[in-house]
């Protein structure tokens, strides 16, 4: 079974430092004493000096010196019979000039033994300091990333709950809205049919070729000529679902130029949109031959547009022929 006693090494060590001790005591003893100093007793320089060599490993650890893992280090095997190995010629010179080296270190150790003790035990309280004033400033750094953690999460949960709140407060208005439009799309159904004109200071622009709706529940059908592609124009919408909510959808209407060379789109371009909508008529300036409105819509209505140059463009979000990418839920509504 192995061993750290068991190893030869550390016998012959120990052994080195204890007769190192010993030596360097009784020169210490019989070296003259400093004036102002009691009269040396040699068991008591003995013991000093014992004492002294015994720390030796630890002054070593404290200068990083690798003198003792040269001491332990194991030689190469023996060469066959006959034969010579250099390296193992060497390295058996190098361990004994450690040795040397190491138990005359140890004797200058336990021969100035006071002086080295106070020393080392010094020098082990400011590298002990050291240690723990580190530890302390890792702690104090650690603790200090823990708070600014900490607050994160507090300002990170404050967000999401004003999110929550304002998600809350946005379904409330969004479902109140659907309940409006619902109502009043029950209120045209049982309204009756003579439907007030339409005239063009109610609209403030062109007047439609037809000054009434034809279409009560969708006011604009009918209204601007029912094509949504007219004189290099063109009226086109893109519908999709909002937070994967079944009842609200984003609708982006765009009117673009179909031969911007030829034929830009410029000045303003006038949405109609459902009467729902407020305002329903909607003056957007085009950039870049393109003009967009983005509204929120429960569902389907017809879309009017009118440009500078007096072309007017229809498209009805409830005919797969002018919407086919609709969704058929906003589009059966």
């Amino acid at each position: 079974m192995n061993s750290v006693l068991a190893s030869p090494d550390l016998w012959t060590i120990l052994g080195a430092m204890t007769l190192a001790g010993l030596v360097g005591g009784l020169v210490n003893c019989f070296l003259p004493a400093a004036e102002g100093e009691p009269t040396k007793v040699w068991w008591k320089c003995v013991l000093m000096g014992i004492g002294a060599s015994l720390i030796v490993p630890v002054f070593l650890f404290l200068t990083q010196s690798k003198i003792l893992d040269e001491l332990v280090k194991v030689l190469p095997a023996p060469p066959a019979s006959g034969a010579t190995d250099q390296p193992l010629s060497v390295a058996i010179g190098q361990k004994v000039q450690n040795y040397l080296v190491f138990f005359s270190f140890c004797t200058i150790a336990a021969i100035s033994s006071t002086r080295f003790i106070s020393s080392v035990s010094d020098r082990l309280m400011i590298e002990l300091k050291k240690e723990v004033r580190e530890t302390k400033e890792q702690v104090q750094e650690t603790q200090k990333d823990v708070r600014a953690t900490q607050q994160q999460v507090r300002e990170t949960d404050q967000k999401v709950e004003e999110t929550e709140k304002k998600t809350t407060t946005n379904r409330a208005t969004l479902q109140a809205v659907k309940k409006k439009i619902q109502e009043n799309s029950i209120a045209r159904k049982t309204a009756p049919t003579n439907a007030v004109p339409i005239t063009r200071e109610a609209t403030r622009g062109p007047s439609p070729a037809i000054s009434s709706p034809l279409h009560p529940d969708d006011p604009q059908k009918g209204r601007w000529g029912g094509k949504h592609t007219v004189n290099f124009r063109q009226l086109q919408a893109t519908v999709t679902a909002i937070d994967d909510d079944e009842d609200w959808f984003n609708v982006r209407m765009e009117v673009i130029s179909t031969d911007p060379q030829h034929h830009p789109l410029t000045g303003n371009v006038i949405f109609h949109l459902h009467d729902t909508f407020v305002p329903d008529r909607q003056s957007v300036p085009v950039v870049n031959n393109r003009a967009v409105l983005e509204k929120t819509a429960w569902g389907a209505f017809t879309i009017g547009a009118e440009t500078d140059d007096g072309t007017q463009l229809e498209l009805d979000l409830s005919d797969p022929t002018d919407a086919p990418d609709v969704p058929a839920v906003f589009r059966a509504r």
